[in-house]
C-alpha cells in the first residue's frame, strides 16, 4: 500500500489507542517507518536510471523482525510506555500485513516481506495479493480517510495542531460544522497532550 495509507492506518489507530496527540505522531511514525527502506528510489531518482536500489531493499531492512525490535526498544527507551510500546508493534506489523495484501506492482511482481532478514533472504507472498492501485486499496484509504476526519472533528484536533495550530483550529471547526453529530459529543482536547 502507499505511504498515505499506512500514515492514515496509523493515526487512526492512534486515536483508538490514546487520547494524546503526541502518542499518536508516535504510533503514526511506527506505522509508516518500515517504508525506511524505500530510501534506494531516492538514488535512482538522482541518478536517473532504472528503480535498481529501490529493487534491491525495498521490503529487506526496514520490513523485518529486527528492525521492529530496533525501533521498540527506542520507543520504549526514550517514553518508557508499555502500552505505547505495543501499539507501536501493532501498527507496525499492520503495515506489513497491509503490504502483503496489496503491495504488487504494475508488472504484476508481487513484492515479498523479508521478515526474517538478513537471517534469511526467504520472503512472504500471498499469492492472490492485489496492485497497489487496485480498488481494495483505495476503498481502504477512503473508509481511513473518512474515520480519520470524524475522529479529529470529535477530539477537537488534529495531526496540524502539532505544527500549526492556528491552521488546526480552522480546520477542526470546518470538520465541526460537517460532521453535526459531533456538537454534542464529549471529546478529548483537555487530554490532547501537549507534553
Amino acid at each position: 500500500m502507499n505511504i498515505i495509507t499506512h500514515a492514515l492506518t496509523g493515526w487512526v489507530a492512534g486515536q483508538h489507542m490514546t487520547r494524546r496527540i503526541d502518542e499518536m505522531a508516535i504510533i503514526t511514525v511506527a506505522s509508516v517507518i518500515a517504508d525506511i527502506d524505500a530510501f534506494g528510489a531516492v538514488i535512482d531518482v538522482i541518478r536517473g536510471g532504472e528503480a535498481e536500489m529501490f529493487s534491491l531493499y525495498h521490503h529487506k531492512f526496514g520490513h523485518c523482525l529486527v528492525f521492529c525490535l530496533f525501533l521498540l526498544a527506542l520507543i520504549q527507551m526514550r517514553w518508557k510506555k508499555a502500552g505505547l510500546t505495543l501499539c507501536c508493534a501493532a501498527v507496525f506489523h499492520l503495515h506489513l500485513l497491509c503490504d502483503i495484501l496489496g503491495a504488487r506492482g504494475p508488472d504484476g511482481y508481487q513484492w515479498p516481506i523479508y521478515y526474517f532478514y538478513p537471517f534469511s533472504e526467504m520472503g512472504i507472498v500471498w499469492k492472490h495479493q492485489w496492485e497497489i492501485n487496485a480498488w481494495p486499496n483505495i476503498v481502504f484509504t477512503i473508509v481511513l480517510m473518512c474515520l480519520f476526519l470524524k475522529r479529529c472533528a470529535m477530539q477537537k484536533f488534529s495531526p496540524l495542531a502539532l505544527l500549526f495550530p492556528a491552521a488546526d483550529e480552522k480546520f477542526v471547526k470546518t470538520l465541526r460544522a460537517r460532521f453535526k453529530c459531533c456538537d454534542g459529543a464529549t471529546t478529548d482536547s483537555d487530554e490532547s497532550g501537549a507534553a
